[in-house]
């Protein structure tokens, strides 16, 4: 499966909302035209009208619904509340901090909380593998635990099973495999993968990235692996080294890539500055899969 794959499953005669928070960069209304273009959405805008007005009359954006907010803080709080009234099918961020769009987010009162742990999964295209690959969390957790973990490899879990419509092959990713006290990150790969594998999955760890990635790798290290070389999610052991792979994929191979942040009541698109507008595109592709 590659993003044109997931472009073609999208249901383009029943385009869905996406509330826009602050939007003020020309890559996100470049992505938020292609993703018009397409079909694939109807853009709600949050911010000031008149800014918003002159960025879509640049990319040629059409059927924007703008709702006036003087500042990130009233836009974030108008958008989610339209989504609890129904009005909106995904969030995407603008021109706001993270934590300013995040923490209303996990408001118990207001905000779209479904679960206690949101975490973000990126979905790449890499010309180096043969395959889709789904990598977390590498943007929002920090400190993790055995709880934590759980949390996010269930969330990668739901959008894998979405876009692959059968159950992924999950690694568990450590910088060695054999279990070693002085990494605990082993001992939880471990215990994370007997328990996902009594639960009918293909789960393996502790496993190093070389053998995620590499059947040959696994032969030559004398590993009895059933998912080496053909993985599609990776659950790493913190956010560092999850970042890192990302961006090296992202700067290095050009590859498409897009992202979302899991575990809230609708899809949460969280962009970077620095993301070009075809992974705001990809991102915006991925908030839409049923």
């Amino acid at each position: 499966m590659h993003y044109e794959d997931i472009y073609k499953r999208i249901n383009v005669k029943d385009p869905k909302t996406v509330n826009v928070v602050f939007p003020n960069s020309h890559s996100i209304f470049e992505a938020l035209a292609e993703a018009e273009k397409r079909g694939f959405i109807i853009p709600r805008l949050y911010g000031r009208k008149e800014t918003m007005e002159t960025f879509a009359k640049t990319v040629g954006l059409l059927t924007a619904v703008y709702i006036q907010s003087e500042t990130p803080e009233d836009a974030i709080w108008a958008a989610i509340a339209d989504i609890r009234d129904g009005k909106g099918d995904a969030l995407m961020k603008g021109d706001i901090s993270t934590a300013a769009f995040l923490s209303p987010v996990l408001n118990h009162d207001k905000g779209l909380r479904k679960g206690d742990i949101l975490s973000h999964i990126a979905v790449c295209e890499s010309p180096g593998y043969h395959k889709l690959l789904f990598l977390t969390d590498g943007a929002l957790n920090i400190e993790l635990g055995m709880e934590k973990k759980r949390a996010i490899t269930d969330n990668a879990i739901e959008l894998a099973e979405k876009l692959l419509q059968k159950k992924p092959k999950i690694a568990f990713a450590a910088l060695v495999e054999k279990l070693n006290p002085k990494l605990p990150e082993t001992l939880e790969a471990w215990t994370l993968a007997e328990e996902y594998t009594a639960k009918g999955y293909l789960a393996e760890g502790p496993i190093a990235l070389d053998v995620i990635l590499n059947a040959d790798a696994a032969k030559k290290k004398n590993i009895d692996s059933k998912i080496s070389g053909d993985v599609d999610i990776i659950l790493f052991p913190d956010i560092t080294t999850c970042n890192f792979l990302l961006k090296s994929i992202i700067e290095l191979q050009h590859s498409p890539v897009g992202g979302l942040i899991l575990g809230a009541k609708v899809p949460l698109i969280l962009l970077s500055r620095s993301d070009r507008a075809s992974e705001k595109l990809n991102s915006i592709a991925l908030s839409l899969i049923e």
